[in-house]
C-alpha cells in the first residue's frame, strides 16, 4: 500500500529530477521512493551507500569497500567453527568495523543479498560454460 506525500522542490532540483526521469525512463515518484528507500537504508546502517552497477542495478555497498554481497558470499565460504569477522576482514582486506556494517546490513536485508548471490553465481556458471564451448572449438 502507498499514501500520497506532498511535496514541493526548488525549481533546481525539479528540473534535474524530470532530466534523470527522463534519461533512465522512469516516473519522478519512482525515483523519488528509489532515493528515499535508499536514503533510509543508509541512516539505518551508517556505512552503507549505494552503487550503480553498469547495468544500471543500485546495490548497497560498503563505503570503504566492496558490495554488501561480497562479504556476505565471503562469510557463507568459510568454515562455521572459524567464521569470524576478524577472518573474513583479513580475507577481503578490510576493517572488522566494515565486515560488520556489512553483516548488519544483510542481516537486515537477507532475502535481498541473497538473491544477488544467487545471481551472481548463475552468471559465473553461465561464464565458464561459455568458455568451455569455446575452448571445445580449440580441439576441432
Amino acid at each position: 500500500m502507498s499514501s500520497p506525500t506532498n511535496v514541493r522542490f526548488p525549481d533546481a532540483v525539479d528540473e534535474g529530477l524530470s532530466r534523470y526521469a527522463r534519461r533512465t525512463g522512469s516516473r519522478k515518484s519512482t525515483v523519488i521512493v528509489g532515493a528515499v528507500r535508499e536514503w533510509l537504508r543508509m541512516q539505518a546502517h551508517p556505512g552503507i551507500v549505494f552503487v550503480t552497477t553498469i547495468d544500471g542495478e543500485r546495490r548497497a555497498a560498503l563505503a570503504v569497500g566492496p558490495q554488501v554481497w561480497t562479504v556476505a558470499e565471503s562469510w557463507r565460504q568459510h568454515e562455521a567453527d572459524v567464521r569470524t569477522p576478524t577472518v573474513v576482514a583479513d580475507a577481503l582486506g578490510l576493517a572488522v568495523v566494515d565486515v560488520e556494517t556489512a553483516l548488519a546490513y544483510w542481516a537486515e536485508f537477507h532475502d535481498e543479498i541473497d538473491s544477488l548471490i544467487s545471481r551472481h553465481h548463475a552468471a559465473q556458471d553461465d561464464a565458464l560454460a561459455a568458455w568451455e564451448r569455446r575452448r571445445a572449438l580449440d580441439d576441432l
